[in-house]
């Protein structure tokens, strides 16, 4: 049986960064900007509620962001709750919930959650409500015990003693919200949540504790050929730890390669300076393993001579969008140390790249880097654009536009709403009442 071509569904991918749904896609203040000056467009904001935009979605932030256009805009939460009860139950790899191909629910949960902290009613009850009769009502449950004040979701205890049941107890942290602070109050729940211990682990084993040990102690370990892979990788971890140079460390790299030493690479930036010659041979040598890594090396501990091999590197980030923060900021590093007159033809490609990556690269988890870059070597042009960075869904991006924005009467009014909303991160207040 054949597949006609029209019955595939097309990929999806990104909307072009120029358009008001690519902004929201990326999370761009911007896009805030032109939507509370044309409400009648709202409604794209439910393109990017529907499913989870972010490029990585473990680092990219758009949750506070959603949370705030809902709000700001007046936009019913009718379709987000819908959402939340159409996905299905968590279930394991290789197997899939297809009402959740896209992160809807982790999605949905984090903006209601965000909401309902900042006052909407709507929204708490229908978390509530989830956890006394929803799919993964553990989930959402541990979620809001972490994020709300008890009061807000202790008289639950007993919708979840009375749900609580073997499958459930699987997918729990039994020592962590709210199950330790539930401890003692049904002799049947705590029997339950003695029954997870064994099969949930709060935190990873960490093996043997090296944390004692002596650099020269952790080289040999490193060094002996029957040293396993998790005792390497813990091995690494400390040196990497104490953040001092441990010289002997270079001699190991072909073999600690070799063996597919994890945190390998991190534990090399801790050399410094020391680490440079090596990188630069590494760099230069497309066989050889730490080819990749080694500009990353160069781009923190390099000086001007390696400015050919950052910006070669690059150019192999081409159709990727992971990684550029690191050799950009290495080359903004290295070219805002030099004279005005210096490598002028670098700093002019450095800025224009920038610039595109701040507004086209939908990985938001990299763009305090681009704007951290931009406000060194692009003062004047980035300071006009900042007040739209203050909307940004990056907390980070929008407490460096806070810090920097030029104080004006409307940029008052700005930061003062920020300082005042519920929804903003602690970083973020600090710095506008330090501004203000």
């Amino acid at each position: 049986m054949s597949i006609e071509a029209e019955d595939i569904p097309p990929a999806w991918h990104y909307a072009s960064y120029r358009s008001l749904l690519g902004e929201l896609q990326r999370g761009h203040g911007i896009a805030v900007v032109r939507l509370r000056g044309q409400p009648e467009h709202a409604q794209i904001v439910y393109e990017c509620t529907s499913r989870d935009t972010r490029w990585d979605w473990q680092v990219d932030n758009r949750r506070g962001y959603l949370a705030r256009l809902l709000r700001d805009l007046r936009l019913d939460l009718a379709p987000l709750i819908a959402q939340l009860r159409a996905c299905g139950p968590d279930r394991p790899w290789p197997h899939r919930d297809p009402t959740n191909d896209d992160n809807q629910f982790r999605l949905t949960v984090g903006i209601l959650e965000t909401l309902a902290r900042a006052g909407n009613a709507q929204a708490s009850e229908a978390l509530r409500g989830y956890v006394r009769d929803g799919l993964r009502w553990v989930e959402v449950l541990e979620v809001i015990s972490e994020e709300w004040p008890v009061e807000w979701w202790d008289d639950l205890w007993e919708a979840a003693a009375a749900r609580l049941d073997l499958d459930d107890t699987t997918h729990l942290f039994p020592s962590g919200k709210p199950w330790r602070h539930w401890r003692g109050r049904d002799p049947s729940l705590d029997a339950r949540l003695d029954d997870a211990l064994p099969n949930r682990c709060d935190s990873p084993a960490t093996g043997n504790d090296l944390t004692e040990t002596s650099d020269a102690d952790l080289i040999d370990l490193l060094r002996a050929p029957d040293t396993d892979r998790g005792t390497l990788a813990m091995a690494l971890r400390q040196i990497r730890r104490r953040g001092h140079a441990v010289p002997e460390l270079l001699e190991l790299v072909e073999q600690l390669r070799a063996a597919r030493a994890p945190g390998l690479t991190r534990a090399l930036h801790t050399l410094g300076p020391l680490v440079v010659p090596a990188a630069r041979t590494w760099a230069a040598d497309s066989d050889h393993p730490l080819f990749h890594d080694a500009p990353d090396l160069l781009a923190e501990h390099g000086d001007e001579q390696d400015i050919p091999t950052l910006l070669t590197a690059l150019d192999r980030l081409a159709d990727q969008w992971c990684g550029y923060d690191q050799l950009t900021a290495g080359l903004t590093r290295i070219v805002a140390a030099l004279p005005p007159n210096a490598q002028t033809d670098t700093r002019a490609l450095l800025v224009r790249r920038l610039r595109w990556l701040a507004i086209a690269s939908p990985h938001s988890y990299e763009r305090p880097s681009y704007l951290r870059s931009l406000l060194l070597l692009d003062w004047q042009h980035t300071l006009n654009n900042l007040p739209a960075y203050l909307f940004d869904c990056e907390p980070e991006v929008r407490q460096l536009a806070a810090e920097n924005i030029p104080l004006t009467d409307n940029v008052r009014s700005l930061l003062t709403l920020l300082r005042d909303d519920p929804i903003e991160d602690d970083d973020v207040k600090h710095a506008v009442a330090r501004r203000l």
